[in-house]
């Protein structure tokens, strides 16, 4: 059978690619997934024995038996190295329920910022009352409510991915030469947000501001185009699904 396997952050960059195809026995369980995967790839064995592996959207434990838990074509499979937030560098990243409040800013700043860092740029994502870009297939669903006002957003997340890609998202500004800051934290709710909520908190610490600001919108373009997280506009009436135009695909 032929598994799909996603890669994150240091193996996807190793690898070129985001997802590989692995070819097991009709038996094979995870242990042999990884072994596998591994074993043809000789320089990334001191990875192995630190890989978390997450099967639709969940994380296996650490300490799970992974040669008792059998693999499916019909499953996905992601393959994630150890996480390298903590001190040096700081990364938070969190999905969270609705509502984020005011307060929560303060705490993530807490959470990313030390003395050494003389820039803290702060972005807070608002529902507007105006509304955005219909996903592709929902402009007629989205004609009749062309000039009325949003009541409320409603996002929905496929949340271990989307953390998952939050973390790598931060983990690649880290690595960029442009970088070079103390500290990246987001956080993004899920579940309504009327207007004037906040949807999303990003905070870019850093000694020096220019990179703050870089970093920052770098971030912020990044999360808006690659994370697994979907919104619909909700008014008086109906909901539309939006895309944001950075996510679609371009035409060739």
């Amino acid at each position: 059978m032929r598994i799909s396997v996603r890669l994150y952050a240091l193996l996807r960059s190793r690898e070129g690619a985001s997802v590989v195809t692995i070819d097991l026995p009709e038996e094979a369980t995870l242990a042999n997934l990884v072994d596998e995967f591994f074993t043809s790839r000789p320089t990334l064995s001191a990875l192995q024995p630190h890989i978390r592996i997450g099967v639709d959207g969940l994380l296996i434990a650490r300490d799970a038996n992974l040669s008792q838990i059998r693999v499916s074509e019909e499953k996905e499979y992601a393959l994630l190295p150890p996480a390298s937030g903590g001190a040096e560098p700081r990364i938070v990243t969190r999905i969270v329920a609705s509502p984020l409040r005011d307060a929560d800013v303060s705490r993530l700043v807490a959470e990313v910022a030390t003395d050494e860092d003389g820039a803290v740029v702060i972005f807070v994502g608002r529902t507007r009352v105006t509304a955005g870009t219909p996903a592709p297939g929902e402009e007629f669903a989205a004609a009749p409510f062309a000039n009325h006002a949003v009541h409320h957003l409603e996002y929905e997340a496929a949340e271990g991915y989307a953390e998952s890609e939050l973390a790598d998202i931060c983990e690649r500004l880290f690595d960029d030469g442009l970088a070079r800051v103390g500290g990246i934290g987001v956080l993004h709710a899920v579940g309504v947000v009327p207007v004037g909520g906040i949807s999303m908190i990003t905070v870019v610490a850093s000694p020096h501001r220019d990179r703050a600001y870089i970093v920052s919108r770098a971030l912020i373009e990044s999360i808006k185009q690659d994370v697994p997280i979907w919104k619909s506009e909700h008014f008086d009436g109906g909901a539309v699904w939006g895309a944001n135009p950075s996510a679609l695909k371009r035409s060739s």
